[in-house]
């Protein structure tokens, strides 16, 4: 398996370097995802697609229990080892499997989230469904996304390289409402000129942006949040 394809489904010690660099490198937009997410103490959260597990670890600060899943075993055990004291504390728990089956009963979550895995998730439609299926009446299902579709050079230049789908904010909202979520919101990130774009039944508006980071990709690509309700 070569080092692109390993993006997708982390194997090895390749997929262990990757994971431990995806960490660090996309801890901006999570962490900016993650300001739109309002995480009570009593939240039990599902992460589909974990990866290295360090928005776990974050969550896990203050929800009740989060719970992470991933089809990658190598993602599995680098989540495990960077939550082990979270785990041994019984706040988070970790496990092997596929967002088309999730092994959990119906409305168990109040939050599940998507951190930049969605590109991979085959027949994404059924997949949301599937989330919608395991969070409570009520609950929020939370994606991010660095890139607002392909529709740029520098997501055009990795979409060349790694199979995946690079979906635009349209898209995730049509998906999410063939499956009869609410509530639905995006927020957009205009890093060029500081402002946050937020989308929502009641139409559209811009605010200041007021996170601070900036790095040379940002100029080109649209970060994205999008939440929507059960």
């Amino acid at each position: 398996m070569g080092f692109f394809d390993n993006m997708r489904k982390p194997q090895g010690k390749l997929g262990n370097f990757q994971l431990k660099s995806m960490n660090k490198e996309h801890t901006p937009v999570s962490l900016w995802g993650l300001k739109h997410l309002n995480i009570k103490s009593d939240d039990v959260i599902l992460d589909v697609g974990c990866g290295g597990g360090i928005n776990i670890k974050r969550m896990a600060q203050d929800a009740k229990k989060v719970y992470g899943i991933d089809y990658s075993i190598e993602s599995v055990n680098l989540s495990k080892e960077v939550n082990e004291k979270l785990i041994d504390e019984g706040k988070v728990e970790i496990m092997k499997g596929n967002v088309k089956d999730l092994p959990f009963e119906d409305n168990t979550f109040d939050i599940v989230t998507a951190f930049e895995t969605v590109y991979f998730w085959p027949d994404i439609e059924k997949c949301f469904g599937e989330v919608k299926r395991v969070l409570k009446p009520g609950g929020i299902f939370l994606i991010g996304m660095e890139t607002n579709g392909s529709d740029n050079w520098v997501m055009k230049f990795w979409k060349h390289f790694i199979d995946m789908e690079m979906y635009n904010d349209g898209e995730i909202k049509n998906f999410l409402k063939n499956n009869d979520y609410n509530e639905i919101k995006v927020y957009l990130r205009d890093a060029k000129n500081k402002k946050e774009i937020i989308k929502s039944d009641d139409g559209e508006k811009r605010v200041d942006d007021d996170y601070d980071h900036i790095s040379f990709s940002d100029r080109f690509v649209q970060w994205v949040t999008v939440t929507a309700q059960k």
